[in-house]
């Protein structure tokens, strides 16, 4: 409502100035690729009149631009976009008047093609890489695209653990919601990844493990990739479910000839080959193929990664009565398996990891085109299926060191459990089987009203999750962790998940003279259907307003060759729950009543009181943002200068929360056992006992992690400089992340007292995680490209300036502490000398609280491609050639920095 209203005001405010203008002619039309008739956002129009008046503007999304007002005569429109040959057309206006323009790639000019991210002309920030600037990068998976974000890096690559995403991010970070939150989109669809449930408490290869992280990037190649958008600002409500940016991906879709890629590196080597084929001049199928095989370290075979992509890609185009019609047809393979295995000629261990991903998608977008003068200007609808086949595969050898009793029942209440052998060899399997369908249908209106020009976009969004494994399969017997609070679980009866969304969304554009206003403001709702009424999200709509506003200024100079726009924009983004956070294990508590071992195995006996109870957390919500940004744009001469400050405040991010339960049990006493007349285990029958209980902490996924982002971002470029044939490119960002505790958490301690359990559970309003990171860094890349010899490098310097990370300052004392009992009392300061409650204070170094901060380093890489013949390129790439790691003190510790190169190389064929 807020933003209907503000858009109303706006409104009224400046219809007055256009109610009295003149009434000219109109004169719109599209930009669009003459190859593949995709449209061009934001390419730059400008139209000279006889007398040397000048006038400009940029295309929509949609690839649409519009002039009003304007007075008949004789025009020049001249029309440019990078990458493209810029297009010149000369004209009579009359009447209103339609002029589309088709621009062809320069593809032979490349020394006017950008090999690094450019900044995005839109109404957010965002960064965007086209296909030369993936070639020249030479990447093994998507991870390597982010180093050309404002604040990335380069990072060797490594295939043994997931590979997460992080943007916007001051340092690492354990919150999941880093990169739970960033959505990735494949020519128009979601990838959904929520129906993951790959875990198992105990495994030993965690960091292998995605569940409720977001995407692992190690399964997305980039050889099928022609463009990508990352959106670091705040996307049109179109993207929904997600917190933090969008990661939008565009596949090849034209006809091109057959290519192979052979890349090598220390660790891994890649093949990929792909062609696109013309089929009757009105389709286009594109066929790829890419097989990654990559090594932790090149001397030990015994732990890969490798990765298998296909992909068949269908496009159709032609003219029906209702317009032009675009049907694209897809179908994907992705296979990956990740092996660790030790080796038997230096361990008697049978250890051994396998996981394997084998995932079958089938998609089609069907695109319908309507006249400029229509009201219904584009309809798209969008469909998708999928299904994975997952498996975890783990061996472990287990030794124990003492008589160890496990439980060996599946339901509340007192049984007996068994012995585990000293030595025995554990078998685990995780049997995954997500499936994902989904459905998009959205619809583009646009008309112009006193002398500006609107676009309504208006849409659904379904998708579905569901998981028909066989789940967690392994012998209760033979556990791979004696401590466990799982039992096995089947995945296909877990409920399915739904998310349904509509949005809708204005855009206008308003011209005011030689100013030029661009508005977009829309609103999205989202649900999840299907919930059980116990769940406070049931039946309820989360809404998502989101504004963003561009003025573009008039050109300034002599020439009027300055170039300068300011926008800005504040938006609420929404990440609901996944399914292994909806559907969390029913949690197994096992309490020790009798433990009587006997050196006869006949004569032993263990009974356990097993408490079995539902761990969902039914008031879970979504996890929401606000994200607010400004930022400046100037442009000369080919010169280029963007800056953005942004905040992002999210006060209920997904994290552990825990709770405490008051478990009553007995303990037998084992003294009146006569063991010399024992016929076999002794009964509990007349054996005396003692009622007792016992208070413990549990967790399970909720709200309550409060998430502060701030940061400065700015790129610069120059234009290609002729003597030299070089172009400069200047990136960076400043960073700052602080992560904290919204919520009372409880702990207890692991302190033994004459053999007890500590009697009591303290309440928390803190968290020993909680920090404030802060990053700086810089990229300087110089980009040459050598015509008469068909060679082109570059050379980046990597700064990154300092970084630095500080705890959160709290006192080590809890707020207040719950008895077995399960009354809550305040922790005074007295209750710190206390015997047992002086356990529950965490205490602290004198350092402990300090700022900790990471001085100056420098790497320089560099890339190098030369072309041999017309068939050949020849690629190496060599990062960290140069390194400034200076030495300094922590303290009075000396922190020594070392750095190694890391290199590769690749030959590119084309046919």
């Amino acid at each position: 409502m807020f933003c209907k209203v503000l858009y109303f005001i706006l409104f009224l405010f400046i219809s007055h100035l256009t109610v009295s203008a003149q009434r000219g002619y109109t004169l719109t039309g599209t930009i669009q690729d003459a190859q593949t008739k995709e449209p061009l956002s934001f390419a730059t129009i400008q139209l000279q009149t006889a007398d040397k008046t000048w006038y400009g503007a940029l295309s929509d999304t949609n690839g649409r631009y519009t002039f009003t007002n304007l007075t008949a005569g004789t025009y020049t429109a001249s029309v440019s976009f990078l990458g493209y040959d810029k297009s010149v057309k000369t004209f009579s206006l009359s009447r209103n008047t339609t002029l589309p323009f088709s621009l062809t790639s320069s593809v032979t000019a490349l020394n006017e093609v950008v090999i690094t991210a450019s900044e995005s002309k839109g109404l957010t920030s965002a960064s965007k890489i086209d296909r030369k600037a993936m070639e020249h990068l030479q990447p093994t998976s998507f991870t390597d695209l982010l180093e050309l974000l404002p604040g990335g890096k380069s990072v060797d690559p490594n295939m043994d653990n997931v590979n997460l995403i992080r943007i916007r991010e001051a340092g690492s970070t354990n919150e999941a919601i880093a990169s739970l939150g960033v959505g990735f989109v494949v020519d128009g669809m979601a990838i959904n990844t929520d129906a993951n449930l790959q875990y198992l408490q105990g495994t030993s290869q965690a960091d292998k493990e995605s569940v409720s992280k977001g995407v692992d990037m190690r399964t997305l190649s980039t050889d099928n990739i022609e463009s990508v958008e990352i959106i670091r600002g705040i996307p049109s409500v179109e993207y929904g479910n997600l917190t933090g940016g969008l990661v939008n991906i565009k596949r090849k879709s034209s006809a091109s000839p057959l290519t192979a890629r052979f890349k090598a590196d220390q660790v891994s080597k890649l093949f990929s080959a792909g062609k696109g084929y013309a089929i009757g001049g009105t389709r286009v199928l594109n066929l790829d193929l890419s097989y990654l095989d990559s090594k932790v370290d090149p001397r030990d075979s015994r732990e890969n990664y490798k990765r298998i992509t296909a992909s068949a890609r269908l496009n159709t185009n032609y003219k029906a009565r209702i317009g032009h019609i675009d049907w694209r047809i897809n179908a994907d393979y992705t296979g990956s398996f990740d092996n660790v295995k030790q080796d038997k000629d230096v361990t008697a261990k049978e250890d051994s990891y396998k996981s394997s991903y084998d995932k079958m998608t089938l998609g089609s977008e069907w695109i319908l085109k309507r006249p400029e003068h229509s009201f219904l200007r584009q309809l798209r609808a969008n469909t998708s299926v999928s299904q994975e086949f997952s498996r975890i595969e783990e061996r472990k050898s287990v030794s124990l060191d003492r008589p160890t009793g496990i439980p060996n029942s599946l339901i509340q209440g007192e049984a007996d459990g068994l012995y585990l052998p000293y030595n025995y060899v554990a078998d685990m399997l995780i049997d995954g089987k997500p499936f994902y369908a989904s459905a998009k249908v959205t619809g583009d209106f646009a008309f112009g009203w006193l002398g500006s020009s609107h676009t309504l976009k208006a849409g659904a969004e379904w998708n579905l999750s569901k998981n028909f494994g066989k789940g967690q399969v392994y012998d209760l017997s033979r556990p791979i962790q004696t401590a466990s609070t799982t039992r096995p679980r089947r995945y296909s009866k877990i409920p399915a998940r739904q998310d349904v969304s509509i949005y809708a969304e204005e855009q206008m554009k308003l011209p005011l003279g030689k100013h030029e206003i661009h508005l977009s403001a829309g609103v999205r709702a989202n649900t999840l259907a299907g919930l059980s009424g116990k769940f406070a999200m049931q039946g309820k709509f989360y809404f998502d307003p989101r504004i963003n506003l561009k003025w573009t200024l008039p050109a300034l100079g002599r020439e009027e060759e300055w170039l300068v726009d300011i926008s800005g924009g504040i938006g609420w983004l929404s990440r609901m729950p996944t399914t292994a956070q909806l559907y969390p294990d029913a949690l197994y508590v096992d309490v020790i009543q009798l433990n009587y071992y006997h050196n006869n195995p006949d004569f032993r006996r263990i009974n356990m009181m097993t408490y079995k109870w539902d761990n969902t957390n039914y008031n879970l919500k979504p996890a929401r943002n606000r994200k607010w940004e400004a930022r400046l744009n100037i442009a000369r001469g080919g010169y280029g200068f963007s800056v953005t400050y942004f905040q992002e405040r999210m006060d209920n991010a997904f994290r552990d929360v825990s709770y405490y339960r008051t478990l009553a049990y007995k303990k037998y006493d084992t003294s009146t056992i006569n063991s010399s007349e024992l016929a076999g285990p002794p009964a509990l029958e007349g054996l005396p006992y003692a009622e007792d209980s016992l208070i413990n902490a549990y967790r399970t996924a909720g709200n309550g992690t409060r998430v502060r982002k701030e940061g400065v971002e700015f790129t610069f470029h120059t234009p290609r400089i002729k003597r030299l044939q070089t172009r400069f490119t200047v990136t960076g960002a400043w960073l700052k992340s602080t992560y904290s505790n919204g919520v009372l958490l409880c702990r207890e301690s692991s302190v033994m007292l004459n053999g007890e359990q500590l009697k009591y559970v303290g309440l928390y309003d803190w968290d020993s995680t909680s920090r404030t990171q802060e990053a700086f860094n810089t990229n300087v890349t110089a980009d040459t490209y050598l015509q008469k010899i068909g060679m082109s490098f570059s050379l980046t310097a990597q700064c990154m300036w300092y970084t630095s990370s500080q705890p959160l300052w709290n006192s080590g004392m809890p707020v207040s502490y719950v008895d077995k009992a399960g009354n809550v009392h305040p922790f005074t300061a007295a209750d710190a000398s206390d015997a047992q409650l002086q356990h529950l204070v965490t205490r602290y170094g004198n350092r402990y609280f300090d700022r900790v901060t990471v001085p100056a380093e420098m790497n320089v890489n560099l890339k190098a491609t030369k072309r041999i013949g017309k068939y050949m390129e020849l690629s190496l790439y060599v990062n960290r050639i140069l390194a400034v790691s200076p030495d300094y003190h922590r303290g009075n510790q000396l922190i020594r920095r070392v750095t190694n190169p890391y290199f590769g190389m690749e030959a590119n064929l084309r046919f």
